[in-house]
């Protein structure tokens, strides 16, 4: 065969190394897509190594043993997509190693020639390694073997990318390691045609095709066409060369007319062929756009288990992108609104008092995939209807539980606070006769007896409050003055209007304060800040922060429940107080972790957007 196919075969692959390169550098969206953008011009580096001398003659040479010492960094910029793209964790050292071991073996064969250029099989330049070469090859085979291991390991775990996916890069990289290998023949004195190197054009594709399609649905729409077309020129063409020679019946045409009229006449065939083979090619690139009796149902019990939003979302975007064989994002949320990540997304959001799902993305996308996502949405908009129904109904009877035992346990503490109190007052009457210190240690426990039964019946109370509407920055420094270690941070120093009750918001934000001033009580540089912020239009968040002592980590989730306290004279009920005062506002509390404070109570008020 002529060396001719072959240097053919190397353009093409370089003009599409090149191109593809050029395209997927205005995409976005995509992880390490800057990275598969530099391996794909170490591709095309690569190509015009073997080309330049065969193009330009013997003055090239210098150039293509240049660009075929860079092929230990292209596989160092493979080793680091790979890490990328499957979301590996990447230490500097790691990436500084890779890199160090592709750049000096560069350098090495920048200084001793990797190959040389001789005549074999018909080329008059045909790169065969030397010594040097052979160190070159085994590095960057080192390299790839290495990335090869992360995409083996994240398929076993089934962690980052879809597992498609990766094996989709495993079968590119073997399609290429057989088009390279056609350089082994005239190493090892195979005499044989490099036949593997014709199939060289279809890498780049494969290989960022493989990559892509789980990505972005615009690649998938260009697979689509172009495979359409390939399938239509390919039947055209194979007519027209067995109409020009296969001996048929009525003869060869041979006149202008004859050959005119098969040409329309197969052009005509290709045309009513399109849409066929339109549709095959759908089926080939978007395997799972039809619809079989039972993927409705099947639909309706895969997501049927899901008990939070969350659980729905995840469910219902793994069940879509299986249809699909591509990722898809899913929201469920009654009032998130939709980012722009750059993949195909299904939203499904409460809007006008129903559930609705709506589609992003998904524009390049032929009709079948769209009416299957369209289809999907309307499901998933009827079971997020019933998780709603179903969550609120658990809240309201969560909610009658509590108001039960509240009554149950307020009953109970008025009897405690009532039997309690006339004891406490005869033993406090009987120790003044006691010793100063046994009075003293008895006071004190009386007292603390009596605030526990005060606590019990303030926590057991119906509460009630009398929204009024406050500005929340004056009112914080000025229940603050007294306490010399509390300092105002940020967002306090303009107004901040909200509606609260202003005795309940003072029990609220004293017992924050002691709680805070108690917890850094003989720590050198202790320190307890407020801070307000706004983390949407609807809310308004005042953290109480301190470096203190901190909070037990085994009580960390319990912190708010009744008899919970961090304090070894604490009572137990002042933060479920807080707890119940804040629910009460239609607010909440909670315990957030900062950077430099170890414990940040946070409070949050509904607020009017206008506020």
């Amino acid at each position: 065969m002529s060396p001719l196919y072959v240097h053919v075969a190397l353009t093409l692959a370089l003009v599409e190394s090149l191109g593809l390169g050029v395209l997927l550098l205005r995409l976005r969206g995509v992880a390490g897509l800057r990275l598969l953008v530099l391996f794909l011009f170490g591709v095309a580096a690569w190509v015009l190594a073997c080309e330049l001398p065969t193009w330009f003659g013997p003055g090239a040479i210098p150039a293509g043993m240049a660009l075929a010492s860079l092929s230990p960094l292209t596989s160092a910029v493979y080793l680091h997509f790979v890490l990328v793209l499957c979301g590996t964790r990447r230490p500097p050292v790691l990436l500084a190693a890779i890199y160090a071991l592709g750049g000096l073996t560069c350098l090495l064969a920048l200084w001793l020639p990797p190959g040389s250029y001789q005549r074999w099989e018909g080329f008059e330049y045909f790169f065969l390694p030397t010594a040097m070469g052979w160190v070159v090859g085994w590095t960057w085979a080192l390299l790839a073997i290495a990335g090869h291991a992360v995409l083996f390991w994240h398929w076993l775990v089934r962690r980052g990318p879809p597992r498609g996916q990766l094996v989709a890069m495993c079968l590119a990289s073997g399609w290429g390691l057989m088009c390279m290998s056609a350089y082994g023949f005239a190493s090892f004195g195979i005499e044989l045609y490099p036949f593997p190197l014709l199939l060289l054009p279809l890498y780049p594709v494969i290989l960022v095709y493989g990559i892509l399609r789980y990505e972005l649905m615009i690649v998938n729409a260009w697979a689509r066409r172009g495979l359409a077309w390939a399938l239509t020129v390919g039947l055209g063409s194979a007519a027209l060369i067995a109409l020009s020679t296969l001996p048929l019946p009525f003869g060869a045409p041979r006149s202008g007319w004859g050959l005119w009229a098969v040409a329309v006449a197969t052009l005509l065939a290709s045309g009513l062929l399109l849409d066929p083979f339109r549709r095959l090619a759908t089926r080939l690139v978007y395997p799972g756009s039809h619809l079989g009796e039972g993927d409705v149902e099947r639909w309706r019990a895969q997501l049927q288990p899901a008990e939070s939003y969350d659980a729905l979302a995840q469910a219902a975007a793994s069940i879509l992108s299986a249809q699909l064989r591509i990722g898809i994002e899913v929201t469920v949320n009654p009032d998130a609104a939709m980012a722009d990540s750059g993949v195909p997304a299904l939203r499904c959001r409460r809007e006008g008092g129903r559930w609705q799902s709506t589609m992003r993305g998904w524009d390049a996308a032929p009709p079948g995939p769209r009416h299957v996502a369209q289809l999907f949405g309307t499901i998933l908009a009827e079971r997020a209807q019933q998780l709603e129904q179903a969550l609120g109904l658990a809240l309201r009877e969560r909610e009658q539980q509590q108001q039960e035992r509240l009554a149950e346990l307020g009953a109970l503490a008025a009897t405690v606070a009532h039997d309690i109190r006339n004891p406490l007052n005869i033993i406090n009457m009987a120790a003044t006769m006691a010793a100063p210190e046994l009075r003293s240690e008895i006071l004190a426990q009386t007292s603390r007896i009596s605030q526990l039964a005060a606590d019990l019946l303030d926590y057991a109370r119906s509460w009630q409050v009398e929204l009024r509407p406050l500005d929340l920055s004056d009112y914080v420094r000025a229940l603050a003055a007294p306490y010399a270690a509390v300092a105002m941070g940020e967002g306090l120093d303009a107004p901040l209007p909200v509606h609260a009750d202003p005795r309940r918001l003072q029990q609220v934000l004293l017992n924050l304060f002691d709680n805070a001033r108690a917890a850094i009580a003989g720590i050198d540089g202790g320190r307890v800040v407020v801070e307000a912020r706004r983390p949407d239009a609807r809310t308004l968040e005042l953290a109480i922060c301190d470096n203190g002592s901190g909070v037990p980590p085994e009580i960390r989730d319990s912190l708010f429940q009744p008899f919970v306290s961090r304090r070894p004279d604490g009572t137990g009920l002042g933060l479920a107080i807080v707890a119940r005062i804040m629910q009460a506002h239609g607010g909440d509390v909670g315990l957030q972790a900062r950077e430099g404070w170890s414990t940040c109570f946070v409070l949050s008020f509904p607020v009017e957007p206008s506020s």
